[in-house]
């Protein structure tokens, strides 16, 4: 059987690792792989899919226009407009799922919070809905959307509106304002520089969660905890959480958390 991760790039995903744990624990001969994906190439991947797949995990450029090519999706699907997981549902089709929200939500819960009333998002894109949703399972109700893209801000607004969340949008060049319980950054490392020079000296900063987790401490966990910020958490317990509800979609077992765990921090890269 095959499974795979696409992508671009791809080459550095730890996703191989973690589902190539689970299913020798779990005993099931899956082979699963990394494959360099445009956007202009995933319709030729999709139609690759036979009785030889359980399903493709997907991450970037890929979450969005993957809904123009599976129809069958799940409420989360249809509520974020994005998907991470090709699996084949119970009726024996192909279908679209979103397992960032629950990757999300988990790891926020597992660091002891259990409600949020007010959020700021960072960033717009496929991440920044699913973070909306996973937000919407902790009760908030008001949130702030940091993003350079006004188009893609309105999209989360209009998604906040259907889930009751007051929704603002703030443009990177604008004052950030930081009054909140919890700030979620779906940006990449790479791309932190200006947000961190619009924090500047301030303390007393919210709860952090950065999606990304490469390297780690990213350049925004560090300068928060430097200014006296709440709890700081990274994408590593998000990628781990995603990837099990990923397993158990292709192989309707439990997903051996513990054993991908411990591949997943031997696969760490070191800095």
């Amino acid at each position: 059987m095959k499974a795979a991760v696409l992508g671009s790039p791809i080459a550095h995903s730890l996703s191989p690792v973690l589902h190539n744990a689970a299913y020798q624990v779990l005993g099931i001969a899956i082979e699963y792989t990394a494959i360099d994906t445009s956007i202009a190439q995933l319709a030729g991947r999709i139609a690759e899919l036979d009785a030889d797949h359980v399903g493709y995990s997907l991450t970037m450029p890929l979450k969005l226009d993957v809904l123009n090519l599976v129809s069958a999706r799940s409420s989360l699907v249809e509520q974020t407009g994005c998907a991470n997981t090709v699996y084949r549902n119970m009726h024996g089709e192909w279908a679209l799922e979103n397992t960032d929200v629950f990757g999300i939500s988990r790891t926020i819960r597992r660091a002891g919070i259990e409600s949020v009333d007010s959020a700021i998002i960072i960033g717009s894109g496929a991440t920044g809905r699913s973070a909306l949703s996973a937000l919407d399972h902790l009760g908030v109700r008001e949130v702030t959307c940091i993003a350079r893209n006004r188009d893609s801000a309105g999209r989360i607004r209009s998604q906040g509106e259907a889930l009751g969340i007051q929704v603002e949008w703030a443009d990177f060049s604008e004052e950030i304002s930081l009054t909140a319980d919890l700030a979620i950054s779906t940006v990449p490392g790479s791309a932190q520089d200006q947000i961190v020079s619009k924090i500047g000296a301030r303390q007393g900063l919210p709860a952090l969660f950065d999606i990304s987790y490469s390297p780690w401490p990213s350049v925004l966990g560090s300068h928060w905890k430097e200014h006296g910020g709440g709890v700081v958490l990274g994408g590593i317990e998000m990628l781990l959480w995603q990837a099990s509800i990923q397993v158990e979609l292709f192989t309707g077992l439990p997903a051996p958390v513990e054993a991908m765990r411990a591949a997943l921090s031997n696969g760490l890269p070191t800095t």
